[in-house]
């Protein structure tokens, strides 16, 4: 079952174990700081995470060479129109293919603010096939839920400690060690779900009272 903001949130204030009653980190910065890490771990994973993948369908319209993008695309994979995968372009090599655009079936496309283009005007209506990235969006109530799982809820937390104890003068040390327990939960979350090259993963080993980087996972 999915956690919702007001219980992750909770989870952040008893592994602070300082400030329960809301007198030093209010609920809207632990909000906040919970917000930061919902964008941080889709971009600390490339957008690469399960709950990242995204497809629609739209029509084409006869003649109609404009159309919107999803509002919450982070990055296309793969545009199909009548069964074919379209090449991605931009706009400046289209202009100098075309001096006026003329119409047929497209074989390309490219993305131009919030719409994406084809190089031709379609002839017919035709539904394309579009798969993407997409950017999870913010919570806006307690009662929202993570659209990751429950696995996840650790290192939601420790960002959220290193970011509270951060804002604090003289607590440098303990953010530090905050950030590094988030980093360990991260790559054991990224080995989990989608690492393809060990060389991605950065793991901290401690060494005493200190703590190392060791890169490679098999000499862990």
């Amino acid at each position: 079952m999915a956690t919702t903001r007001s219980q992750l949130r909770a989870d952040v204030r008893t592994e602070l174990k300082k400030d329960p009653n809301g007198r030093i980190w209010t609920d809207a910065e632990l909000n906040n700081y919970i917000d930061k890490w919902y964008l941080k771990v889709q971009r600390d994973g490339n957008f690469q995470w399960r709950e990242n993948q995204g497809n629609t369908t739209f029509s084409t319209v006869v003649w109609t060479q404009e159309y919107t993008l999803p509002t919450d695309l982070g990055k296309v994979l793969l545009v199909r129109y009548q069964g074919t995968n379209l090449i991605k372009t931009d706009k400046i090599n289209l202009k100098r293919q075309y001096s006026t655009f003329v119409s047929g079936t497209p074989s390309k496309y490219y993305t131009y603010g919030a719409n994406i283009w084809f190089d031709v005007l379609p002839e017919s209506a035709w539904t394309v096939d579009f798969d993407y990235l997409k950017r999870l969006a913010k919570f806006t109530a307690d009662t929202d839920e993570s659209e990751f799982g429950s696995d996840f809820d650790l290192a939601i937390v420790k960002y959220a400690e290193f970011l509270a104890w951060s804002s604090m003068d003289g607590k440098q040390q303990t953010a530090s060690s905050q950030l590094q327990e988030y980093q360990l939960e991260l790559d054991t979350l990224y080995s989990t779900y989608i690492f393809d090259n060990m060389e991605d993963l950065t793991f901290w080993l401690q060494r005493g009272n200190r703590y190392v980087t060791q890169a490679n996972v098999l000499d862990r």
